[in-house]
């Protein structure tokens, strides 16, 4: 996905949606797959409860060992379907010839499905899926006093994907989902606007561009720079600018800490210039054996980004070192002009 250009707040918020979405397939996931095993065992519990309670009734066995168990074993078998809710129940001879079922046309048909742990005098449960989805079969032998097989029992019921879904609870997952996500553009929104604020509408990338340049520029140029706010810290200060003042050179990394002019140790007249802030245009200053040319202006923002915050933010103060000729001849002149204005 390509980001370039795009606001913080925006990254964020598609870093918050996918999160949140991938989230929710986990979890739906996962709640889901619980949900239908559960249901799978439940159902095959209550088959397997409902095939035991009919083959254990001495009417199936009965009617078993008769001449036309279907006479017998079908309408019992339809009023005990209804009555415990069951979507099939059929009674099976040992070798799995249908002596009732729902459809009466599968009636003397050979059951397609498994008997033969059944046959062999064991219950058994039996999952599969159909045309109108999974469902569960439990089988269980019909015994005579003997314990002989004389007969099967299976009861059947299928799984609604619907019950599963409202099971594992996905309604509420992905209601849970859809706030989160909403929440998540609500703060974007604020978040956004706070972000557009501070940064002047510049992404990462073009913030991380401008720093560059900014850097590569205050160490190329041969002139002095130095950014003051208003409270008196030092904002930016190149190489050439602490060169020519003597102070330690300040690093224009994001966290380096920024000094006051009162820290640097300047002399009084340097140091009140440049926490005044007033304009000035080649003002004669001396540090050591230089004789510095000091201009300052308000520093003024001129993007179109910055819009109506068009203010002075700052003061920008240029440093050159003058020829020490004309920074004499400049020194003696000033109290001629001094006494002129007198």
């Amino acid at each position: 996905m390509r980001m370039y250009g795009w606001g913080i707040a925006r990254r964020l918020l598609v870093i918050h949606y996918v999160f949140v979405v991938v989230l929710t397939l986990l979890a739906g996931t996962a709640a889901f797959v619980e949900a239908r095993d559960r249901g799978f065992t439940e159902t095959a519990d209550r088959m397997l409860s409902v095939a035991a309670a009919m083959a254990g009734s001495p009417l199936v066995a009965t009617a078993a060992r008769s001449s036309d168990p279907t006479v017998t074993l079908q309408p019992y078998s339809v009023r005990v379907m209804k009555d415990a809710h069951v979507d099939v129940i059929s009674v099976m001879s040992p070798t799995g010839i249908r002596w009732s079922h729902p459809d009466t046309g599968e009636i003397g048909d050979r059951a397609a499905e498994e008997t033969a742990p059944a046959t062999d005098g064991v219950p058994f449960t039996d999952i599969g899926s159909g045309p109108s989805g999974p469902w569960v079969r439990a089988v269980v032998p019909v015994l005579d006093p003997n314990d002989g097989v004389v007969g099967l029992v299976a009861a059947e019921a299928g799984i609604s994907t619907l019950h599963t879904v409202l099971e594992a609870h996905l309604p509420a997952i992905l209601a849970l989902a859809l706030i989160l996500l909403l929440a998540g553009w609500v703060t974007s929104r604020f978040l956004g606007h706070y972000l557009r604020r501070v940064t002047l509408g510049w992404g990462p990338e073009e913030l991380a561009e401008q720093f560059l340049n900014k850097d590569a520029v205050l160490h190329s140029v041969r002139e002095g720079l130095v950014l003051v706010d208003r409270a008196g810290t030092v904002l930016v200060c190149n190489d050439r600018a602490a060169e020519l003042l003597g102070i330690p050179r300040h690093g224009t990394r994001a966290g380096s800490a920024c000094p006051a002019i009162a820290d640097l140790g300047l002399a009084p007249g340097l140091a009140e210039l440049l926490a005044s802030g007033r304009s000035v245009r080649d003002e004669v200053h001396r540090v050591g054996a230089r004789t510095l040319l000091i201009s300052q202006e308000p520093a003024v923002p001129t993007s179109a980004r910055v819009r109506s915050r068009a203010v002075g933010l700052a003061t920008v103060t240029t440093i050159r070192e003058a020829p020490e000729a004309a920074a004499t001849a400049d020194e003696g002149s000033r109290p001629s002009r001094d006494r002129a204005n007198g």
